[in-house]
C-alpha cells in the first residue's frame, strides 16, 4: 500500500512540475472536438463520498449507476494501449484500482494501471478525470481527463522500446489529429534529440493550446513528455480540459 500511495504522489507531482520549453509548432490551430465533451442537465450536486482502493467495475458501476455520469472512452483506449503498446510476453498487467472522491459540486476519479515483471513495477499509467455541477445552470460536466503514462522499472526505454509510437498514439486519444501530431513530435523530436540538451526532472510541452481554448471557449488538448534526473524520456502525459460555454 505504501508504495502504491507514493506512486500516485509522485505521478501528481510530476504532473505539476514546471514546463520547460515548447516544440509543438501549430499550438494556434482551432480546435472543436465535440466527442471529447460532455454535459447533462442535473438538478443536484454530487454530495460528499469517498470510495478509495476500489475495483475498476466498482468504479465504472458508481459513475454510471450511483452519480449517473458518462464514462468517457479514455478508459478503453488507455487499456488498448496497454494491450498493444505496452504488454509483452513477460509481463503482466494487474488488476486496476481506482478511487472516487465527491465533495459537494466536484466528483474526482482516479484510475491505476499497474504493469509488473515479476514482481517488479516497470510501467503505470494513471486517468484521472473531473466532473463538476454547475448550481446556477443546473449541468454537470466532465471538465478534464488525463492520462500519465510512466516507464518505473529499471531500463530506460519502455518494453517495446517504441516511445514515438507511445507518444502518437497517446496524441490520438486526445484526439489530436495524426498530421499535426506527427509535425509536433518531429519539432519535440529535434529539439530534444541530444541529451544536454533536455532539462533534468522536469516535463515540456510537445503540443498545447491551452491559453487560446481558455479564451476562445474551446476544447483545450495538451501533450507533454516528461524527463528524469538523468534526463531520459520517462513520462507521457495528455490533457483534454473543456472551456465550452
Amino acid at each position: 500500500m505504501k508504495q502504491r500511495n507514493y506512486l500516485f504522489l509522485l505521478a501528481l507531482f510530476i504532473c505539476l512540475l514546471p514546463v520547460s520549453g515548447c516544440s509543438g509548432k501549430n499550438n494556434a490551430a482551432k480546435v472543436e472536438h465535440q466527442q471529447l465533451i460532455w454535459h447533462e442537465q442535473q438538478e443536484k450536486p454530487f454530495g460528499t463520498f469517498d470510495y478509495p482502493e476500489i475495483s475498476e467495475d466498482e468504479a465504472l458501476d458508481l459513475l454510471k449507476n450511483k452519480f449517473e455520469v458518462k464514462i468517457p472512452a479514455i478508459i478503453q483506449q488507455t487499456k488498448k494501449l496497454f494491450d498493444e503498446q505496452i504488454i509483452t510476453a513477460d509481463l503482466e498487467i494487474k488488476k486496476a484500482e481506482y478511487s472516487l472522491y465527491a465533495s459537494g459540486n466536484d466528483l474526482l476519479v482516479r484510475g491505476y494501471y499497474p504493469v509488473f515483471k515479476g514482481e517488479e513495477l516497470v510501467v503505470f499509467a494513471l486517468v484521472d478525470l473531473k466532473y463538476s455541477f454547475d448550481k446556477e445552470q443546473k449541468e454537470v460536466r466532465l471538465v478534464s481527463q488525463s492520462l500519465a503514462l510512466s516507464n518505473y522499472g529499471q531500463e530506460e526505454a519502455f518494453p517495446k522500446d517504441n516511445f514515438d509510437e507511445l507518444l502518437l498514439e497517446v496524441a490520438q486519444i486526445i484526439d489530436i489529429s495524426k498530421d499535426t501530431a506527427d509535425l509536433a513530435i518531429q519539432n519535440f523530436e529535434k529539439d530534444y534529440k541530444e541529451v544536454d540538451k533536455r532539462p533534468a526532472s522536469k516535463t515540456v510541452v510537445v503540443y498545447g493550446n491551452d491559453e487560446e481554448a481558455e479564451e476562445k471557449k474551446l476544447v483545450s488538448q495538451t501533450l507533454r513528455v516528461g524527463f528524469n534526473e538523468k534526463r531520459e524520456f520517462r513520462e507521457i502525459h495528455a490533457a483534454i480540459v473543456d472551456y465550452t460555454e
